[in-house]
């Protein structure tokens, strides 16, 4: 008899657990509450156009994603072009897309830029060892000094982090350091690609392989609840009817499956020692381009944002019907913006893209959806690496998700690598004739 599992969430790591499991003969159902499956990496229609909900990118070192997608077949559809980097500080725009513009950086002194540079040489050849306990703010201090502290990082930790960021750990800026420097070419610019109709091209040829192995894709079905004592999980209930399983895997953030589990297994779930952050995006479709930059920071904290990024510096602007610019704000779940009238937002985030850009007109504006969520990204604080969550708290329970990222940043590449841990942790539990089996 062949192991039965149900994976809920249709996310990209949802989907991709679903997919490995089917490899190794195991039977697969996904259950998503959504019509739409990516979650988070998903798209939605914008004025007859697909695009993405956030902002998504893939870089030439994010070998999983590629290996995902060649063995889906989409290998040849990868785009990866050279993007431009730039900061918004005291009303005006600063480019830094070259080593030249790096060493004449007007908003840091000439040493401030040294060590500014050593600092990211450093990230690039030390390793993480210690800095899970080290305070953010001390190392940063350390390794650059006080002035690019006050100057450069602390206005980005609090458009990042809603202000609050004194209790994180070195990792962050380390693992954030290092992921991206890899991606410069000689000339200093920052080399970054998109797979031809967005991460959504990924999620559908996905979700037709596992119907192809046999697997049962649920969307729009809700489940009430995992169902299971203090010793075991047996199945889910959708419906208000039980359906049995011989494991259940859930992808969900920490503090949503955790309203999923009956309470003789919540009692037994693993503490969730996370912060969250949530986003609000205004996405704006435009005529023209509209920055001169795929990535804009954010230090002129008059304006309260976290970062716009247009995005079609890097996607076919053909596919989306015009060039495509989020203006984005990591907040606090509680936030008022979450949840706000959505004209609010867009009038107000469209005000804030207008004193960056005063060349933005009306007329050049195709349209503005507002897209948010109330938790996108876990947040790890000091000693966070011995805190993660088990994966496997009971017998036929298994719980995936973001907040298993870490020392890395939460991006397409880290995600798959928690999909292969959890894959494997599940297999490893099958029965040994049903893994000879399989």
């Amino acid at each position: 008899m062949t192991l039965r599992v149900a994976v809920v969430g249709g996310g990209i790591l949802g989907l991709a657990s679903a997919y490995r499991l089917l490899q190794a003969g195991v039977e697969v159902d996904v259950y998503e509450r959504s019509n739409d499956l990516g979650g988070l990496v998903g798209a939605f229609d914008f004025d007859g156009h697909r695009v993405d909900r956030f902002y998504h990118v893939i870089l030439p070192t994010d070998d999983r994603v590629r290996a995902l997608a060649d063995e889906l077949g989409l290998g040849d559809r990868f785009r990866f072009r050279p993007t431009g980097v730039g900061f918004y500080d005291d009303s005006r725009l600063f480019s830094m897309n070259s080593l030249r513009e790096f060493a004449t950086f007007p908003l840091l002194a000439p040493h401030d830029r040294v060590r500014l540079a050593s600092f990211v040489v450093r990230c690039q050849l030390k390793d993480g060892e210690g800095l899970d306990e080290t305070p953010l703010l001390d190392w940063l201090a350390a390794t650059c000094g006080a002035r690019v502290v006050e100057r450069l990082w602390k206005p980005l930790l609090d458009s990042k982090f809603d202000g609050r960021y004194d209790d994180l750990p070195a990792t962050y800026l380390w693992a954030r350091t290092r992921r991206m420097s890899k991606t410069r070419d000689k000339a200093g610019r920052e080399i970054m690609g998109w797979l031809e109709g967005g991460y959504e091209t990924l999620i559908e040829a996905l979700a037709a392989r596992i119907r192809a192995l046999g697997g049962g894709i649920h969307a729009g079905v809700a489940v009430d609840q995992i169902a299971g004592t203090t010793a075991a999980a047996s199945g889910l209930v959708i419906g208000g009817e039980f359906r049995a399983y011989d494991s259940v895997l859930c992808t969900l953030m920490p503090p949503l499956a955790r309203r999923l589990l009956s309470p003789a297994l919540a009692v037994e779930a693993p503490p969730d020692h996370c912060r969250y952050l949530g986003v609000v995006c205004l996405v704006i479709r435009t005529r023209r381009s509209v920055s001169p930059y795929y990535t804009l920071n954010i230090t002129d904290r008059r304006v309260p944002l976290t970062t716009v990024v247009e995005t079609t510096h890097v996607v076919d602007p053909e596919h989306a019907g015009g060039h495509l610019l989020y203006v984005t704000k990591y907040v606090d779940p509680s936030h008022a913006d979450i949840s706000r009238d959505v004209a609010c937002v867009r009038s107000e985030y469209l005000a804030h893209a207008r004193t960056m850009f005063p060349s933005l007109r009306d007329q050049d504006i195709l349209g503005a959806v507002v897209q948010r969520a109330p938790a996108v990204e876990p947040v790890h604080l000091l000693g966070g690496a011995s805190r993660l969550p088990t994966m496997f708290p009971l017998p036929g329970l298994a719980l995936a998700s973001t907040a298993h990222v870490y020392p890395e940043v939460v991006n397409g590449q880290a995600v798959l690598s928690v999909a292969d841990r959890v894959v494997e942790g599940l297999v490893a539990r099958l029965p040994k004739e049903e893994r000879l089996a399989a």
